[in-house]
């Protein structure tokens, strides 16, 4: 297993693009950027091989790392056998070594400690969900004993295939819930120019502002943290009613760490307006282009979003933005003593 450079981060995002959308979650994770000094890049090909755009016969893994941001997602992670699965089990071995030796360098991680404790003032409030079954989340309890036992790393956003590598070898940690929590991928092709719709009158867009975090983290089944809200892409909705606008939004939605649609919302007075369409077309034309400008062609232009088998609604919403369902993935939590 290498350790990469950050800066190869480039080479890297060249060399995955033939295995899109596949890989679409690290591919966008390594172009949204936001590296701290606890980022790291593991590969099991040669990076020498990667700026030539070889792609090897044998299976291969890469990995981005940051265990600063626990205890969210921690590791995106993409194998070759998730795009391009070999017709016998030949391969099984390779994999099996390949997830083992990348669990070992992570395991060797270091954790900033500044950053590692995030739990702090605001975020210690009743915001945090007290039952939660977003990606990967659990309920309190369980949120934070991943917080306090610094051996347990979330993996997001896992193609079924290798989850499936992580149970055979016993390294899921029972402990958490997530190995049976299966998300529908959809991916969106937006190489047509995506035009954001006009809101009904009596409503404007602006950005989630951060005094309204508290609210937002309310709203939602996925714990997440202000530190982390800060970084993101967000569109927000807000109520005009005589000439001013509201200074709490009605609606909001962000593009994650690794630019999937997330935490999108519309509070209860508000539905059947189409408003959560709007925010998602609004966010896939005022900031997918900052992910696109990294693309080794002007070919690619997908968007994802993991939704979870249970939620038609937002399942409803993907398809309606032109969405199509590709396979699924997991949050899951890995106990790198075990």
């Amino acid at each position: 297993m290498f350790a990469l450079p950050l800066d190869s981060k480039q080479a890297l995002i060249q060399w995955l693009n033939p295995c899109l959308p596949t890989c679409i979650a690290l591919y966008r994770r390594l172009q949204f950027g936001h590296f701290t000094p606890g980022s790291r890049l593991f590969s099991s090909v040669d990076l020498t091989i990667l700026t030539h755009g070889k792609v090897p016969s044998s299976p291969w893994i890469v990995a981005f790392v940051d265990r600063t941001c626990r205890p969210e997602t921690e590791v995106w992670i993409a194998a070759s056998w998730e795009h391009d699965t070999p017709a016998d089990d030949s391969w099984l071995p390779q994999a099996d070594d390949l997830v083992r030796s990348l669990l070992k360098e992570i395991s060797k991680a270091e954790i900033i400690p500044q950053a590692s404790s995030p739990i702090t003032g605001s975020d210690k409030s009743t915001s945090l969900p007290a039952d939660t079954n977003g990606n990967g989340s659990v309920d309190r309890d369980q949120y934070e004993k991943h917080l306090m036992n610094e051996k347990v790393v979330l993996l997001g956003a896992v193609h079924s295939s290798t989850v499936a590598i992580l149970k055979r070898l016993g390294l899921l940690d029972s402990s958490f819930v997530g190995s049976d929590m299966p998300y529908q991928k959809y991916i969106f092709d937006l190489r047509n120019d995506v035009v954001p719709r006009s809101l009904p009158p009596g409503f404007a867009y602006g950005k989630v502002d951060p005094k309204d975090y508290g609210l937002v983290k309310s709203r939602t089944q996925i714990p997440r943290q202000d530190r982390t809200l800060r970084k993101l892409p967000s569109v927000a909705i807000y109520h005009e009613q005589g000439g001013s606008t509201a200074s709490t939004p009605i609606a909001w939605g962000f593009l994650g760490l690794d630019a999937s649609l997330t935490t999108l919302h519309v509070e209860k007075d508000y539905r059947g307006l189409g408003l959560a369409k709007s925010l998602s077309l609004k966010l896939f034309s005022d900031d997918m282009g900052a992910y696109w400008q990294h693309n080794p062609s002007d070919e690619e232009r997908y968007a994802h979003a993991d939704v979870a088998t249970d939620n038609s609604s937002s399942q409803g919403v993907c398809k309606s933005l032109g969405g199509n369902w590709y396979f699924h993935v997991f949050w899951i939590r890995v106990d790198t003593d075990g």
